[in-house]
């Protein structure tokens, strides 16, 4: 196994092009190789970029989807993309675009238009920069936002405020990422539907120490109740 996540020391055209040689390269001589990545590969995960440089060297090829992170992660937070009181449409964004690109892809001014349930991955370090553009563009302040970090684990936590002041709070609590956030009325309804958060060990971190075989057992419980466990 071998770990090939992001590097703030390497571009990532180089990073991408390195990857893409190194996974022709093994299946090439013959082995099985198994690309591994979170969420789903095809929303904004570079996956179609790699296949596609893996289909242009003649390796056959399939593709598991997943579940991308901007629905699992509100959806642990108890926040639903729909609702019918609320919206009937979602769209998703990135918060880090290519840095190659000469100017921003987004629409910021047709988003405010769009409304709806909208749904923000890989920005939470620019949420400053994004929100003050989306209130430029004429989306109202007070519109309900919440930004969940470390979704699914026993580390989650979700931040809620108004698209006024999601920034300011970010900041003062110091949110880091991995996170996703969420604009849009169906933020309100966590308040019913949050339902993983309200586990009696979320946030505890608890080391185990027994045998594999017998941490397991006792290692499911504990995620069970929402703790960050881990295995010595």
């Amino acid at each position: 196994m071998r770990i090939v996540g992001s590097s703030i020391t390497c571009a990532p055209s180089a990073r991408s092009l390195s990857l893409n040689t190194l996974l022709i390269d093994k299946a090439r001589q013959g082995k099985q190789v198994v690309r591994l990545k979170g969420g789903d590969p095809f929303v904004f995960g570079r996956g179609a970029e790699e296949a596609q440089a893996i289909a242009g060297a003649g390796v056959p090829f399939e593709i598991v989807p997943g579940i991308t992170s901007a629905i699992a992660g509100p959806t642990y937070a108890g926040i639903p993309m729909t609702h019918r009181a609320h919206n009937s449409h979602v769209t998703f964004f990135t918060g880090h675009e290519d840095p190659a690109k000469p100017a921003s892809a987004i629409d910021y001014a047709a988003l405010a238009k769009l409304g709806g349930t909208q749904v923000m991955l890989m920005g939470v370090e620019r949420l400053g920069s994004i929100t003050s553009e989306m209130l430029k563009q004429g989306v109202r302040g007070d519109l309900p936002v919440a930004v969940v970090r470390s979704a699914t684990t026993g580390q989650q936590e979700t931040l809620t405020g108004r698209l006024s002041d999601i920034a300011q709070k970010a900041r003062a609590s110091d949110f880091k990422a991995p996170a996703v956030a969420v604009f849009g009325e169906v933020v309100g309804l966590r308040d019913s539907l949050n339902w993983y958060e309200k586990r009696p060990l979320l946030g505890k971190r608890i080391v185990v120490t027994r045998t594999r075989k017998q941490a397991s057992v006792l290692s499911d419980k504990l995620r069970a109740l929402g703790a960050h466990v881990i295995e010595l």
